[in-house]
C-alpha cells in the first residue's frame, strides 16, 4: 500500500459569531488537499488562469502586482467560473476539496464563545469523520497543514498542531509521523489563495443566496471525496 505525503492549504470565509444569533450566518472553512508532488503543477495552471482573467481589469492587474495576490471576493463568480474549469480539466485528478459549513444560528453560543477551539473541533471532526472514511488520500505517509496566518490569533498558533496529534494521531495512526501545522501570509502561496477562492464561492452562495455562485458550487462539490459539504452542526 502506497502511502501519501500530502499538504492540505487551509481558508475560510465569514466568522464564528458570539452570542445569540437568531438567523442563519455561515462559517466556511475550506481545505485543499494536494499530493506534495502535484503542487507545482496546479499552482502553475492556477497561476495561468487567474492572470488571463486579472490581466483584462487595470485595477485586478494593479491589485496583483502591488499585493501580491487577488482575494476571492474581488473576482466575479462568472470569472472565477473560467478559473475553477480549466483547473478541473487540468489537474482534477491532482487535488481534493472538504468544505466545511458552520451554520452559527444552530450552533450553540458556548461551542462558538471560543472562536479557536471551535475552528480546531470542526477541523478535527472532520478528519475522523469524512476525511480518514472517504478520502483517496486517507492513507497517509504525513501530513502538512498551511494555514491563512490572518484568520488566527497569535496565541491559538500552536494549538492545532498539539490538538491534532493528540485526537487523532495518539492511539490510532492517523498518519505515519506527526502532523505538522503551520501558518503563512497567503500573498506567498498560491494554493492558499486558490482555498480561499472557493471559500468565498460557496460563501456567497450559502449566505449570499448569489444564483451565480451555484454553478460553481456544483462543479467544485464533485472534486470533494463525498459529493458533498461537511455541516456543522450535523442538519
Amino acid at each position: 500500500m502506497e502511502l501519501n505525503d500530502i499538504t492540505a492549504f487551509v481558508d475560510e470565509s465569514g466568522t464564528i459569531g458570539k452570542g445569540t444569533i437568531k438567523e442563519d450566518d455561515y462559517f466556511i472553512i475550506t481545505l485543499l488537499f494536494v499530493k506534495d508532488e502535484d503542487i507545482t503543477h496546479i499552482k502553475k495552471v492556477f497561476r495561468k488562469e487567474r492572470l488571463k482573467i486579472v490581466n483584462k481589469k487595470k485595477e485586478l492587474k494593479e491589485h496583483l502586482v502591488n499585493n501580491k495576490e487577488v482575494k476571492g471576493s474581488e473576482l466575479s463568480e462568472k470569472e472565477k467560473n473560467q478559473i475553477y474549469k480549466k483547473i478541473v480539466e487540468k489537474c482534477g485528478d491532482k487535488f481534493e476539496i472538504a468544505v466545511i459549513i458552520m451554520n452559527n444560528k444552530k450552533a450553540t453560543v458556548k461551542f462558538r464563545s471560543n472562536s479557536s477551539r471551535a475552528f480546531n473541533y470542526l477541523i478535527k471532526t472532520f478528519l475522523e469523520k469524512h476525511f480518514k472514511k472517504t478520502s483517496k488520500y486517507k492513507d497517509l505517509n504525513k501530513i502538512h497543514f498551511v494555514i491563512d496566518e490572518r484568520n488566527v490569533a497569535t496565541e491559538s498558533k500552536f494549538t492545532l498542531q498539539e490538538y491534532l496529534n493528540t485526537e487523532l494521531n495518539l492511539m490510532d495512526a492517523f498518519s505515519e509521523k506527526d502532523i505538522v501545522v503551520h501558518y503563512y501570509d497567503s500573498k506567498n502561496y498560491l494554493l492558499l489563495q486558490l482555498a480561499d477562492f472557493i471559500s468565498n464561492t460557496f460563501y456567497r452562495y450559502r449566505q449570499k443566496h448569489q444564483q451565480e455562485a451555484k454553478e460553481n458550487v456544483e462543479l467544485l462539490i464533485k472534486q470533494t471525496s463525498t459529493n458533498k459539504t461537511f455541516r456543522f452542526p450535523y442538519y
